[in-house]
């Protein structure tokens, strides 16, 4: 992943992006820095896939993503999120590559390689597995090195077979994925990104999909439906208006909605699915 002009030190870019994911500490490189900005993005940048159902996802470019993440304070998936959240790392002086994964079982025998992108972070020695691109995954990084992960209840695997292994806790939907170690440039998955966003198959033209990790749940509103799952227990609420659906994204997620269409994205939402 190379430097490029959008970002870099001691800009009033990287102060905005600072201020949008709300951090004010010290951005010297390093594991507790690292981890600090990993908890500050998410608890700020959603995971949402609002613009496929809007008709207006952006191109894999990294100025377009971060007009959009940042400028225009939305969130996205693992290809935007990442991105942005890659150029800011690098820009404050973090080693950081695009790393190829595969959402999916472990012992898949032909995994789809690309329907998902990681970061890994080099850092003080070691190296580190971030992903604020994953609605349910870890609030901090991940140390690339096999063994078990408790977090409060979270459990986590990174494990070792012919790739790397990010096994994910028991609370969400999806088991974890695969992970190549060979840096990738942003360009090799526009394809991977066009077919997660356009392709009538994809789990993200089906339904809509908004997520955030927490400490102790997960946050997550599919179509209507607003789920709350952690080790406490779970919950389901129906959102039966146009008017709740626009306050969950709202105070729930932190999308800007006066600046989306909310009635149509809630029209798609409690549409029958087939």
């Amino acid at each position: 992943m190379t430097t490029h002009p959008d970002v870099r030190p001691a800009t009033r870019a990287v102060d905005t992006y600072l201020e949008r994911i709300g951090y004010r500490g010290d951005v010297t490189p390093g594991v507790d820095v690292l981890r600090a900005l990993h908890r500050a993005h998410l608890a700020t940048v959603p995971f949402e896939n609002l613009d496929v159902h809007l008709g207006a996802v952006v191109p894999l470019d990294r100025a377009a993503i971060l007009d959009k993440v940042v400028a225009r304070r939305r969130g996205g998936y693992c290809f935007e999120l990442n991105t942005a959240f890659g150029a800011l790392l690098e820009a404050l002086g973090f080693e950081v590559s695009l790393a190829c994964a595969a959402i999916g079982p472990r012992d898949a025998e032909e995994p789809l390689w690309g329907n998902h992108m990681a970061l890994l972070v080099r850092v003080d020695g070691g190296t580190w597995v971030a992903d604020v691109g994953m609605g349910q995954g870890f609030v901090e990084p991940l140390p690339l090195r096999p063994g078990p992960h408790d977090r409060a209840g979270f459990d986590f695997e990174v494990a070792r077979d012919d790739h790397w292994w990010v096994g994910l806790h028991r609370f969400g939907r999806l088991p974890g994925y695969l992970l190549r170690e060979e840096p990738h440039e942003l360009e090799w998955f526009e394809p991977h990104h066009q077919r997660q966003s356009t392709d009538p198959e994809s789990s993200f033209v089906r339904r809509l999909l908004a997520q955030r990790p927490h400490d102790d749940h997960v946050l997550t509103l599919v179509g209507t439906k607003l789920f709350s799952n952690g080790p406490a227990g779970g919950t389901e609420v129906p959102v039966e208006t146009a008017e709740e659906f626009a306050a969950v994204l709202a105070e729930r997620f932190d999308v800007p909605v006066a600046d989306v269409d909310t009635d149509r994205l809630f029209r798609f939402a409690s549409a029958p699915t087939t």
